[in-house]
């Protein structure tokens, strides 16, 4: 992956070339040669990888690390020269030179010494070109080809949501009602802890997802709570992250919590991670054990007996490889989801899989010898032929596939070839998962952010780079090499993505041998002065790390929980106070907070002192203090400023120096207002927190999130607004907006957005919303509306002509809105594209939902409201494929005639209550 740093590089070459084309007159050749060279060495490297990795070739090795320094070297060259001339700050050069005092003379100089380091960076690149060909390391006959396949060279078209792409379960059917079995169990007199084991990849939490995400599970306990931690993580974290699953109070002493939350309540705590036997005792420990129908799922790795408790019956389901048939299931129904396979390809594969021979097909044996019935190998294979011409190229990845069983594991093969297939400029933002631990879900829109910020993407075929970004995730996801798992109550806009435990293993070897990223999660501290990319993973001391100075550094991230015990600023400066009288106390270090708070501050500060080419700055639970320092300003390269969960609550107005910053992320802080510089920074693309919008802003047009936004109520009546017209009249790009905190007062202050021609996802929350959104607004790309309120009358009677203007929204979600049915009855005919409609808690305020007619795109319809009968006529929702219905009173009656589809939803929510169901299937 040495090639991970050169395409960026690349990218500022040709910008340093092109944008400054007339101050850089006397170095523009060294410039374009120095470009042109890398361009040749890219192509070279996108071969030589492959060898590398298929032959343990110690000369294409040090070719690869001779050329990577070399690269490297080249990196820290132009930033240099940015950061010495500015041009972040100064885009014109003419600003730039009324800068300098010395004026003309400082030019010279600036430019003179990145011409001499460039000649000499050529020089290098030659002298390695020419080692090359002396030590036949680019020789590629047949005999010394690895990659015998054609790899893939372009992204394919991929239009459906990542939501929709869901990878089946098949074989496990047996395991499924052992599963169930021992979760509903009625018998038992002491709650149950469950492991799932197995090794990795066999399908663990796919199988414990399949029966957890059921309304049969939700219906039978009263809690239910899905932790995924990193390796490893103490017993007192993994508790945390279970209480803040479970409520927004803060932690501050977790048994104590847990035993309130979940005393005395049937319970389901799922914990999807790999623990020691010690900190596992302890967990059991402390949750409550008065309900005999609670349980404790845990998903792990081990194979031997788990350790378990007094007050707890231990059940085990160990999960094996699955059979050969099994195994074609798999396969057919993961290569086809998409219809990328054509019919007439699709009957040839399907003839095929059931034939025998020596080999010369593409039969169920050959599939089941390569993958050896390990289910992740089978959806990575798929993936990796979705994007192959059958039959030539396929029969070429099985032969190259047999040829290295006897010397690697077969899923080592199959990963192998799947990293080698991926696009180029693909496999860099693919290699970027190395730098969260195992297991972590990754906010997708956050992930593509921090690509753009590190130069990995460029807009492409007339598309921003968020969607490019947005095209490779799809493209991971539909190659198997990622995995979107569907979470509850998540924000529209804020999906998580993970990558498997085995594919993070292998990306962690790969980014570790092409020095794209340094990770420190262990006691030991390596020397990190030429650390690029770092992410802190310590929980024992997080800032070990940052002791040192990184003068090299562009990325650094943390992924810690917040750390409620270290408690408010108040309760920390009273703290302070008598810190003197506890100087010699011999109180463990993590129950000093004002300690590791003030230490925390300086780490940060040496930080943004010693490391002026950062780029991203991604601290997820790691104190910087309760005030961002004032050096942040000296980062002209940063594009990325993420500083989230943990007790800040100021951003210094010198964070307006950064005129190249694109995200700024805040969210899980005490920051309500930022200062009014950020808000006339140009190049801002997405702001992330709980924030207050001023009324006046700067010229953002490139802004396209913004979440969440509250208007600024001080000084505002109740004929007034905060927000008018102007406030985002040049948010000419807005896409996502998210709106919170709309107090009686500012009601009016929503008018602001109604013009907003260009949204496509809404969310409101607020204590009414008027009417008049649904009647006045222009929004005519609006795609997603979320609200949480009560929706009042509007402004001017409704008449028969005052339609719903959606024409394009596919999804609805209302949450303690009270409409009424002629509400209902309005979107049944005014929302011609409604896919998806969900009634959550006091958002209908009658005891009888009554579907006529209408709604005829709707497919998915959840209700979880208090209702006595739902009825849905014939002529209504002919494409309504999903139901799902919280049931709050025992004697629902449900009408739904003719809808086959839905048979199996009803019956099985006449299992869990008393229902009287009126149907004609």
């Amino acid at each position: 992956m040495a090639e991970a740093v050169m395409g960026p590089l690349v990218g500022r070459l040709q910008e340093l070339a092109m944008s400054e084309a007339r101050a850089m007159v006397a170095v523009n050749d060294d410039v374009r040669s120095l470009r042109d060279k890398l361009m040749w060495m890219q192509a070279f490297l996108r071969e030589a990888e492959p060898r590398r990795r298929a032959k343990n070739d110690e000369l294409i090795r040090v070719c690869l690390q001779q050329t990577r320094d070399a690269v490297f070297d080249a990196e820290d060259a132009v930033d240099h020269y940015f950061l010495q001339v500015d041009l972040s700050r100064y885009p014109n050069w003419s600003h730039a030179i009324l800068k300098f005092v010395s004026g003309f003379t400082t030019q010279v100089r600036v430019r003179h010494h990145l011409s001499r380091r460039i000649k000499s960076i050529n020089t290098r690149l030659e002298g390695i070109v020419e080692n090359k060909g002396k030590y036949k390391i680019d020789d590629t006959t047949d005999d010394n080809s690895i990659t015998t396949w054609r790899p893939s060279t372009a992204i394919s078209a991929i239009t459906e949501n990542m939501s929709d792409f869901v990878l089946p379960l098949v074989g496990r059917e047996t395991k499924i009602e052992e599963l169930g079995d021992a979760l509903f169990d009625k018998q038992s007199v002491v709650p149950v802890v469950i492991c799932v084991t197995g090794k990795s990849g066999i399908g663990k939490t796919k199988l414990v997802k399949e029966i957890y995400k059921k309304p049969l599970t939700k219906r039978n306990f009263d809690v239910q709570v899905w932790v995924t931690c990193a390796p490893n993580l103490s017993a007192t974290n993994i508790k945390k992250l279970i209480l803040q699953r479970m409520t927004k109070d803060t932690v501050r002493s977790p048994t104590e919590q847990l035993q309130r939350k979940l005393g005395n309540k049937k319970y389901l705590v799922v914990i999807d991670g790999e623990t020691s036997n010690t900190e596992w005792k302890k967990i059991l420990l402390d949750l409550p054990k008065d309900k005999t129908e609670s349980r404790v799922v845990k998903i792990t790795h081990a194979t031997k007996q788990e350790t378990t408790v007094s007050g707890f019956k231990q059940h085990i389901i160990e999960l094996n490889p699955i059979g050969i048939k099994d195994v074609t299931n798999m396969f057919m129904n993961t290569l086809l989801m998409d219809e990328k396979v054509g019919k007439k390809s699709r009957g040839q594969v399907e003839e095929a899989l059931t034939r025998d021979g020596d080999g010369s097909y593409i039969n169920a044996n050959r599939i089941f010898k390569v993958t050896e019935g390990l289910p992740l190998a089978v959806v990575l294979l798929s993936g990796l032929l979705r994007t192959k011409e059958y039959p030539r190229e396929w029969k070429k990845v099985f032969d190259h596939l047999e040829g290295k069983s006897n010397e690697w594991k077969p899923l080592d093969i199959i990963l192998s070839m799947c990293l080698d297939d991926l696009p180029h400029d693909l496999k860099s933002c693919f290699l970027y998962f190395a730098g969260f631990p195992a297991s972590t879900l990754v906010k997708a829109r956050s992930l593509v952010c921090m690509w753009m910020a590190e130069g990995l993407l460029r807009p492409k075929e007339g598309k921003t780079m968020e969607k490019v970004g947005k095209k490779y995730l799809h493209e991971l996801l539909c190659r198997g090499l990622m995995n979107f798992p569907p979470l509850e109550n998540a924000t529209p806009g804020n999906e998580r993505v993970t990558v498997q435990t085995k594919v993070h293993e292998f990306l962690l070897i790969e980014a570790q041998e092409a020095n794209f990223m340094e990770i420190h999660d262990g006691d030991d501290v390596p020397t990190l002065s030429n650390a690029r990319r770092l992410t802190l993973q310590n929980h024992k001391d997080k800032y070990a790390a940052l002791t040192d100075p990184l003068p090299k550094l562009r990325s650094i991230m943390s992924n810690f929980e917040k750390d409620d015990s270290q408690g408010s600023v108040a309760e920390t400066k009273e703290e302070e106070e008598i810190a003197g009288a506890n100087a010699c106390s011999p109180i463990p270090l993590c129950l000093r907070p004002h300690k590791d708070r003030v230490n925390s501050k300086d780490h940060m500060r040496k930080l943004l002192q010693g490391s002026q080419f950062l780029r991203v700055i991604c601290l997820c639970g790691l104190e910087v203090g309760s005030k961002l320092p004032s050096e942040i300003g000296s980062l002209v390269h940063l594009q990325y400023l993420g500083i989230t969960y943990c007790f800040l609550n100021e951003i210094p107005s010198s964070v307006g120096n950064l005129t190249r910053l694109q995200t700024l992320d805040v969210q899980g802080t005490s920051v309500t207002k930022l200062p009014q510089e950020l808000w006339r920074i140009p190049t801002l693309r997405h702001v992330f927190g709980f924030i207050v919008l001023p009324r006046r802003v700067g010229d953002l047009e490139q802004l396209q999130t913004l979440e969440a936004v509250k208007p600024d109520d001080a000084g505002v009546t109740a004929s007034d607004s905060c927000w008018d017209a102007k406030t985002f009249a040049n948010m000419k790009r807005l896409h996502s907006l998210y709106i919170w905190d709309i107090s009686n007062k500012n009601v009016k202050c929503l008018e602001a957005v109604y013009g907003l021609k260009y949204l496509v996802l809404l969310s409101i929350q607020g204590k009414v919303i008027s009417l008049d959104l649904f009647t006045r607004s222009k929004l005519s790309r609006l795609q997603e509306m979320v609200l949480k309120g009560k929706i009042v009358a509007p402004t001017t009677p409704l008449t028969a002509s005052n339609r719903f203007f959606f024409p394009t929204l596919t999804k609805l979600s209302l949450n303690k809105t009270k409409v009424s049915k002629d509400f209902i009855d309005r979107l049944s005919e005014d929302l011609p594209l409604l896919a998806t409609l969900a009634l959550f808690r006091d958002s209908y305020s009658e005891s009888c939902l009554v579907f006529t007619n209408g709604f005829h795109s709707l497919k998915e319809l959840t209700l979880d409201v208090y209702l006595e009968e739902i009825v849905i006529k014939e002529e209504a929702c002919p494409d309504l494929m999903k139901l799902e219905v919280v049931v709050h009173y025992l004697n629902l009656c449900i009408d739904i005639p003719n809808k086959p589809s839905l048979k199996d939803t009803i019956q099985d929510m006449m299992k869990q209550r008393t229902i009287e169901v009126n149907r004609d299937w």
